[in-house]
């Protein structure tokens, strides 16, 4: 991530938080998580005359809570194209199913299914099971975990395609600010249990704050590592998007 990103980053963060922050009484009582709620945000930048060049990004997200069981799902789409030539594509999308057993503790399993052929990746899928952890519930600070095993099918477009038994270790941190605000910050790691050296890790960080009833900005920054990547490509790949945000959710709380 470039100095320059960070400074916009930091900029539009401390934009559109700094009302967020005025609003909202220091002692104000926390909302509820609502029932069911959803998230469809888009982006898009073009140019045209000296350059002719495109980039666009969808990013999807929607959760249902009950009692014991909770539903998420996730998705997101990068496309950007350089005199009509693609010059990265990416498409992710994830489902996770919590069952709660106490406060803390609950079951977990998810399936997270990627293509992105900048990277090698025809198409990559893991399937998981093992245990979430919630781990610091806080009116100002909430912190999950999840730890499981995993199996991680690749289809490479250069090289054999793997199929190794991988573990799985997530935090996730949420910071809320005022009422209409959130940061978050996600670090994932995928051990592989076949070869110690071809372990992987993501690091998101996003900032998103309300402007309307319905409508957000969101800026996010995805660093994604591969220790032992596909033959020819490198290690790192970095992802930074400012997006608007159609938001939906139910007007009854969770139980």
């Amino acid at each position: 991530m470039t100095a320059r990103q960070i400074r916009l980053l930091t900029i539009l963060t401390v934009f559109y938080a700094g009302p967020a922050f005025a609003q909202a009484p220091p002692n104000a009582p926390k909302e509820p998580p609502p029932l069911w709620d959803l998230q469809l945000g888009a982006s898009f930048v073009g140019t045209s005359g000296n350059s002719d060049t495109a980039s666009t990004g969808a990013d999807f997200a929607a959760h249902r809570r009950g009692e014991v069981w909770k539903l998420e799902t996730t998705a997101t789409a990068v496309h950007t194209s350089d005199k009509g030539d693609t010059t990265a594509e990416r498409y992710i999308g994830a489902v996770r199913v919590n069952r709660a057993l106490n406060p803390t503790i609950g079951l977990s399993s998810g399936e997270k299914a990627e293509h992105d052929r900048f990277a090698g990746i025809d198409f990559r899928n893991i399937a998981d099971v093992g245990l979430s952890w919630a781990l610091v519930r806080q009116t100002t600070w909430t912190l999950d975990g999840v730890t499981g095993i995993a199996w991680n099918h690749e289809s490479r477009t250069v090289g054999e395609n793997l199929d190794d038994p991988v573990g799985l270790f997530q935090v996730l941190s949420r910071i809320p600010f005022g009422s209409s605000g959130d940061t978050t910050q996600r670090l994932t790691i995928y051990p592989d249990f076949r070869t110690s050296s071809a372990y992987r890790t993501e690091v998101e960080l996003t900032a998103q704050a309300a402007m309307t009833g319905h409508l957000a900005l969101k800026i996010g920054y995805l660093l994604r590592y591969s220790n032992d990547p596909v033959p020819g490509f490198q290690k790192t790949d970095n992802t930074t998007t400012a997006s608007v945000v159609f938001r939906w959710k139910a007007s009854t709380p969770a139980p």
